[in-house]
């Protein structure tokens, strides 16, 4: 069963608002151990959804969204958080945690917290000297923006000073040697050493590692040689002073790993321009452009008055002046009938079916829906069109890798036992 079918919805939704209005109340610490799925050995707790929502794009708009609203983003929440653990020990399945690639990007991710964290520290060393702050403030004080300027000016050119003194004291202090005589158009090799030190190496496949060809430019490898080089020195000084990163690190791989998944299945399923073309071969409504109507409509409460008002408007009256009087559209009345430009396919079902068949300026028969009882007449109409394939090749690519993504959840569900903890004893469970 996929999981889009283990929970339809809206009972995601009801499901966790119910739960989390039962432990409303609970200790916080309790409730952030809170488990809502189990996913073969891994869980998704209810800490884990309180972080996904913070990183969410409506982590603002939350405390002021509707509560079935804000039930439905964590139902959604929670099924991306479960769909990442079945990636997460897919990818674990196929040892994608020992690849080269995912080890060269853990490490480079390593060094690159623990450089941050020395030079943040070293940037946050620098202080504007007393005498020199009263100065500026003497010839600046009247233009805030100028004094900012001036002490940022100091601190930025301070920063440069001391990070490249420090650089060069690490470099005497582990004793680095480049050899930059080595790098030699068309006789440097991946095994190439270029930098040596105290436990420091760098070879030429450290430097062109993940780019899609080796450059052979002797100023560009020079130029990623001394950025490597400065990174390696600084992230081992800081280790050293016991900068401990190893919880960002392990963060960092359970992100990337099921990410790292993702890329090599999109690759496999939509990385060859056949595959792309054949699928939109077979799915031409890929490239459709809808027609667009300018509408007029007109909605009252009644069959009896909306058949009245259509013998109006069939005997001369204008739609738009019944509409500015009778319609309960609020929308609609206040522009007088005029619904603007919309989109073949975006109305109710039923007024889509009516307009099918209408001609320009023509008066539809009574719809009913729930909104009411409808008459509209099309004004005028933009045709539509088929694009071909190269206009929307990326659109194609992206439909053809949610159709297999949809199945190859499906696949891991069948390999790793989904549990979800979402309900009380009292609340229906999922079809």
């Amino acid at each position: 069963m996929q999981i889009i079918k283990l929970f339809k919805h809206h009972l995601i939704a009801v499901v966790l608002l119910a739960a989390t209005q039962s432990h409303a109340s609970a200790d916080a610490r309790a409730g952030d151990e809170q488990i809502l799925a189990t996913v073969g050995d891994l869980t998704v707790t209810a800490s884990d959804l309180r972080s996904a929502m913070a990183s969410s794009p409506f982590a603002t708009q939350f405390p002021s969204m509707e509560r079935g609203d804000q039930a439905a983003l964590r139902g959604t929440l929670v099924q991306r958080l479960v769909v990442s653990r079945l990636l997460y020990l897919e990818a674990e399945r196929l040892g994608l945690e020992q690849s080269e690639r995912f080890k060269t990007e853990l490490e480079n991710f390593r060094l690159g917290l623990l450089y941050r964290h020395y030079m943040d520290r070293l940037r946050e060393q620098l202080t504007l000297p007393a005498e020199l702050s009263a100065s500026m403030q003497q010839q600046l004080g009247n233009d805030p923006d100028a004094l900012a300027g001036a002490r940022s000016a100091w601190l930025a050119d301070s920063y440069r000073n001391i990070r490249y003194l420090t650089i060069q004291q690490l470099r005497d202090k582990y004793k680095v040697v480049l050899f930059e005589d080595r790098i030699v158009p068309g006789r440097i090799q991946p095994d190439t050493l270029l930098l040596e030190g105290n436990g420091i190496q760098i070879r030429y496949a450290d430097i062109v590692r993940n780019q899609p060809s080796a450059p052979s430019n002797p100023g560009w490898i020079k130029n990623q040689l001394y950025k490597r080089a400065e990174m390696m020195v600084v992230a081992k000084a800081a280790e050293e002073e016991g900068v401990d990163v190893s919880e960002w690190v392990a963060s960092f791989a359970r992100e990337r790993l099921p990410a790292m998944l993702i890329e090599q299945k999109q690759q496999e399923w939509a990385g060859d321009e056949a595959t792309l073309r054949a699928f939109f071969e077979k799915n031409p409504q890929l490239g459709r452009i809808q027609e667009r109507r300018h509408i007029g409509q007109l909605v009252v409460a009644s069959r009896e008055q909306a058949e009245a008002l259509r013998e109006q408007i069939l005997n001369g009256k204008s739609l738009f002046e019944l509409a500015a009087e009778h319609s309960i559209d609020p929308y609609g009345k206040a522009r007088s009938g005029d619904m603007g430009w919309v989109k073949e396919g975006s109305g109710h079902p039923a007024i889509e079916q009516a307009l099918q068949g209408l001609e320009d300026e023509q008066v539809s028969a009574v719809i009913e829906t729930p909104l009411g009882y409808h008459l509209v007449t099309i004004l005028e109409r933009r045709p539509g069109g088929q694009k071909i394939f190269a206009s929307i090749r990326d659109k194609v690519r992206q439909a053809l890798i949610a159709q297999r993504m949809a199945s190859y959840t499906t696949e891991l569900e069948a390999r790793y036992k989904v549990v979800w903890n979402l309900v009380d004893k009292q609340q229906a469970k999922p079809e």
